[in-house]
């Protein structure tokens, strides 16, 4: 396993010294999209963050979730994200799919099997903020410990109604990327 730049962890194994050479992808390994879901895997470092907001503020575009309802949701995909980098172990993975064209699910998930708390933070503390800023911006949100670690979800619905299909050409260069 090797982490790139950009935070991503690469699970493509090297190819034998006498085998075929590796299949070529179209885009990174750790990258998952359809039509109406993204699924990242993503270091445990820093860095990570940034290519988890602009991945999904990519998707979200794609999908064509009104750009006020966006911003919300990538800045919670950010603090989450965050979290798990700062204060979990293992992997980390970002889920957003859109239900039935009208609400955005998000799910990240870590190898620590410690449910987060929100807590009462000083006002001159730089962090502390993450989990109450998630629950103000999210119609509802919480957390799955899993045999693995856990899972903190939200779900936030972007528009009454249903959102029309998504469209065919992305902005987003990893989205419609077939993995």
């Amino acid at each position: 396993m090797t982490v790139n730049p950009a935070g991503a962890i690469a699970t493509v194994p090297p190819s034998p010294p006498n085998g075929p050479p590796p299949r070529r992808r179209t885009g990174p390994p750790d990258v998952h999209t359809t039509p109406r879901g993204l699924a990242l895997r993503l270091a445990s470092d820093p860095a990570a963050v940034g290519r988890a907001r602009r991945t999904a503020a990519g998707a979200l575009r794609g999908w064509g979730v009104p750009d006020t309802a966006a911003d919300d949701i990538v800045l919670m995909v950010d603090e989450l994200v965050t979290n798990a980098i700062e204060h979990a172990d293992g992997p980390v993975w970002l889920r957003l799919r859109l239900r039935r064209g009208c609400c955005v699910i998000c799910q990240v998930g870590d190898g620590c099997h410690e449910a987060p708390r929100p807590r009462p933070s000083d006002p001159d503390a730089e962090g502390g903020r993450g989990l109450l800023l998630v629950a103000a911006l999210a119609d509802t949100f919480g957390t799955r410990v899993t045999a693995t670690g856990k899972v903190i979800w939200f779900r936030r619905r972007v528009r009454d109604g249903r959102i029309p299909a998504p469209r065919t050409a992305s902005p987003h260069p990893f989205i419609g990327v077939d993995s």
